[in-house]
Formats: structure tokens, sequence, C-alpha cells
């Protein structure tokens, strides 16, 4: 055997004890050099989920859930006061705290944007409501004191008619305003909110204990300014706003017969009991027969209420004369109560 061929055996049998005895890498060392090898493929994909996960959450979960959360929202009305009725406008005026629940929480605001007010029943636009800025951190409050301009009177009218007529109403608010929720990207919403208030229903309404009273009477004998006779009345709102209408005039019957009318001067239902002055002209000579010969119990009689119109300064107000002539109802009116002024 040369030299060579012992040089050459001696080398393999040397490479032989070293690939035999090399130590194995661990997970750990074969998951770095796969990371060195496949990072970027990694980045990639972390990329899409976050793309495909977090952003529609941001993008489209939150304002999806403000959105809700507004539309559900039960908007309290008290405080709200409607004033200076116009034709075609009157004054709106609320100052209210607002309660941040439903998972808001942090600071921000909602954008002022403009709502657009509409029946519920044929979705028409009767006005456009200016909603200011709204700050909110943990609550909010909300404030406005400004003039409602209506783009549809009849429609306002029907509404009218409703809360006149019945127990309860409502109306229809759209909008898209912007909401910025603390390092979030501002959420566009899309508010479509029914917003429901209690009504009269008069025919019930005006004989429900405590909803309607006579407190005073006294005739005028003899007649001033035309009338025979003045009175002051306590009404129960039982909507938590306030009203100011004008002057509302109702005709009066007795068993379907003519008996005279009366002038509300100066209505003006407040948020819980008003009392207001009326004057009117009625026949007497049919008031006390009908408490001598009629078949009520004892002196009382019953008189029917229709409503006729309401004014303010002068112009006929369209929305609120549709609820007065709606009103169509009987009172009992016990006349001993009043016995000294009528005799």
């Amino acid at each position: 055997m040369s030299k060579s061929d012992i040089e050459h055996s001696s080398d393999s049998e040397a490479n032989g004890v070293t690939a035999a005895t090399a130590p194995k890498p661990t997970l750990w060392q074969r998951f770095k050099a796969h990371m060195k090898k496949w990072w970027w493929v990694y980045l990639i994909a972390f990329g899409v989920i976050v793309l495909v996960t977090v952003l529609p959450i941001i993008y489209v979960g939150i304002p999806h859930f403000a959105s809700k959360y507004i539309n559900n929202y039960e908007y309290d009305t008290e405080g709200l006061e409607i004033t200076n009725p116009r034709p075609t406008a009157f004054h709106v005026k609320q100052k209210k705290s607002l309660s941040m629940g439903g998972g808001f929480s942090g600071s921000g605001y909602l954008t002022a944007f403009n709502a657009s007010i509409r029946t519920t029943d044929t979705n028409e636009e009767f006005a456009i409501f200016p909603v200011p800025k709204i700050d909110f951190s943990d609550g909010a409050t909300i404030e406005f004191d400004t003039d409602l301009d209506l783009t549809c009177v009849e429609c306002l009218s029907k509404i009218a008619v409703q809360a006149a007529t019945d127990e309860n109403f409502a109306i229809l608010a759209t909008a898209h305003p912007d909401l910025k929720l603390s390092g979030l990207p501002t959420a566009h919403l899309d508010i479509h909110k029914t917003m429901s208030m209690d009504g009269y229903n008069v025919t019930e309404f005006v004989n429900e204990q405590g909803s309607f009273n006579v407190t005073s009477l006294k005739l005028l004998d003899p007649p001033v300014d035309g009338y025979n006779f003045n009175a002051t009345i306590s009404v129960r709102n039982p909507t938590p706003f306030s009203v100011e209408m004008g002057h509302v005039t109702f005709n009066l019957t007795l068993r379907g017969d003519k008996l005279g009318y009366v002038d509300l001067p100066n209505l003006k239902l407040g948020s819980d009991i008003t009392d207001t002055l009326v004057r009117g002209q009625v026949d007497k000579s049919k008031l006390v027969e009908e408490a001598l010969l009629g078949d009520g119990d004892g002196a009382t009689v019953t008189i029917g209420i229709h409503g006729h119109s309401c004014e303010y300064n002068g112009q006929d107000i369209p929305y609120f004369s549709a609820a007065i002539r709606a009103v169509s109802a009987d009172a009992q009116i016990d006349l001993l109560k009043y016995a000294s002024s009528l005799l």
C-alpha cells in the first residue's frame, strides 16, 4: 500500500468519526435559521391578518356599533321648549345632559350635522334640524337654541293631529355625522332613529282625573268685549316638554246644538300643570235648563268641545290649527260648583 493510499484512508476514518460525533441542531436553532430565511413571508402574513381582521373592526365595526347605539338611545325630551310659532317655523330650545354607556369610554366628539326630520309612515321630510357639535368624556351635554324652518307644513300638521288624538306618536330622524373617539380613526355614522313621544288622545284626556279642571267661572252681565263669562282652567300636559300655542278657540255644543265658544287668548302648555285664562260666550239659559231638566247626575251637564283655530300674533298657525280642529270631545261639568255665578 502506497503512502498516498494510507493517508487517504486515514483522512476518511477521521471524517467518519467527525460526522458521527457532530451534535444535532436544537429546535430553537432550527427555528432561528428558518426565520432568518423566511421572516419576510411571516411579515406579509401578519400584515394580511391586520388588514383582514383589525381594520374592518375599526372602520366598519366601530361605526356600526356607534350608529346602533345612537339609534337605540332613549332620548329624553324633558325641558324641551317650543316657542314663537309661525306659519312655517317655530323656535326650539333645550339643554340636556346625556349619559354615555353601552361601551363608550374615553373622550371624543360628534361633529355638528344636519338631521333630516321625517314622518315615520311616508318618510317625507318636513324639517332640517341643525345639531351642534357634541363633546363627550363619559358623558355629554347637548344644547340648542334655534329656529326650526319647516319644509313640509302639511307633514307636520299630520303629526300634530296624531299628537292630539293618539296616546303616542313618533318622528324619524336621519343623519350622517362623524364620530371621533380617542386615538381611533374618524368613524362615519349612519343615524336612522325613530323617536316616540306621548300624545293626548283628547277624548279620554279631558275626563281623566286631574287632567282637565275648571278651577273658576264667572258670568259677566253685561258682557265685556262680547264675552259673557271668563274662567280659569287647569290642564295637565302629558308630555315632558312645553309648547307655546297662542290664541286658541273652541266651539261648544249641548246635545249637538250650538252652545257658544271659548277663547284661550294665550295658551302655553307647560311641562306639568298649566293654569290659563278662558273667555267665552255661552247661552246661559240652555245651561240652566240642562242642569234642571237634563238627564245628567244632579246638575252635571255634558258639553261638547270642538277645536276651531289657533293663531299667534294674528297669524294662523296651520300645524297647530290642524291639531286643534282634530279635537272633538265631551267634558262633564258640575254646574253646582258654579251656581252662584249662573243664578
